[in-house]
């Protein structure tokens, strides 16, 4: 066993015995999309504050392996990571990398992000529609490592950098997106180029590693099925999601994880929380065997994409 595995196992055994002696307080493991997994696919660690308690919010701290802090905020819900409030992430050397401000897990008003040396790097701003369905970033300011000033009050060249090792450098007029935009999405070894107005994207094009083309006009495409969700409902009704001796008897929701990879196969279907009467059991085994899935993309791409189905049942 190496040594970070030994520490790990540590900081588990550790928290686990301090926490017993407290029991408003309990430990899980998440994975990266923040979604309770089992103990050998995570990613973080999750503690919940006054877990045995009824509330509005719960008091939320989430660890990476090493046991360092990796965001201490608020969720409304003790189970599922929901993010309320003001939220604090950290790197993993303790210097705080981004400060976010959520709604019901949306990003609204002001957002700060520091470079790793704890230099500031982003002063950034989402405007939530009245619906709060859609939002709009806006670049207020951003310094580069050296604390050079690259965007100022909104206007200016921006470096945007996001998940899976991708950047993409452009324009920002008026605080948004504008003209021309290139980047790469480096782990998947791919080149695009967007063009933009007034912040919206207006089309994009992407080349992979084998010069495949794909254009766009989204960048992130979420997965579904081939016949769509209702017909995707319709399987699992059809199929007595439900046992029919308990049909109609009780009400309530579970919530079922789906791994769907790059050729639209299922990797993993599974819930962390099950239920008494085998509804739990009965939907992953009838979800397991609904193939006819439509792959993610982003900007384009093929991507694994996880997704959080909840199925109520009354």
């Amino acid at each position: 066993m190496s040594i970070k595995n030994c520490f790990i196992l540590f900081f588990l055994l550790v928290s686990s015995k301090i926490y017993s002696q407290n029991s408003t307080k309990k430990l899980f493991h998440i994975d990266k999309y923040l979604v309770t997994s089992n103990g050998k696919n995570f990613e973080y660690i999750k503690e919940i504050e006054d877990y045995d308690s009824d509330k509005k919010k719960y008091p939320i701290k989430i660890y990476y392996k090493s046991g360092k802090i990796y965001l201490i905020g608020t969720t409304l819900n003790k189970d599922k990571v929901i993010l309320d409030g003001n939220c604090l992430y950290y790197y993993e050397n303790g210097k705080r990398k981004r400060l976010a401000n959520y709604e019901n897990n949306i990003l609204i008003n002001k957002q700060y992000y520091y470079h790793e040396n704890g230099v500031l790097k982003l002063e950034s701003e989402f405007e939530v529609s009245k619906n709060k369905k859609e939002s709009t970033l806006k670049i207020l300011n951003y310094f580069d490592e050296n604390n050079v000033q690259k965007v100022t009050n909104g206007e200016g060249e921006y470096v945007e950098e996001g998940w899976n090792d991708q950047t993409s450098t452009g324009t920002i007029k008026n605080f948004l997106k504008e003209g021309i935009w290139r980047g790469h999405l480096i782990g998947k070894k791919v080149s695009f180029t967007e063009q933009y107005n007034k912040g919206k994207l207006v089309v994009g094009h992407s080349l992979d590693s084998l010069n495949n083309k794909f254009t766009y006009n989204v960048v992130n495409e979420r997965a579904h099925p081939k016949k769509g969700m209702n017909d995707f409902y319709n399987y699992l009704k059809k199929n007595d999601i439900i046992p029919k001796n308990i049909n109609g008897k009780i009400t309530g929701k579970i919530i079922i994880n789906i791994d769907i990879n790059e050729n639209g196969k299922l990797e993993n279907v599974s819930a962390y929380i099950g239920d008494q009467y085998g509804i739990t059991e009965n939907a992953i085994q009838l979800i397991s065997q609904y193939e006819n899935w439509i792959p993610g993309k982003h900007r384009g791409v093929n991507v694994k994409t996880h997704l959080t189905l909840p199925i109520v049942f009354q």
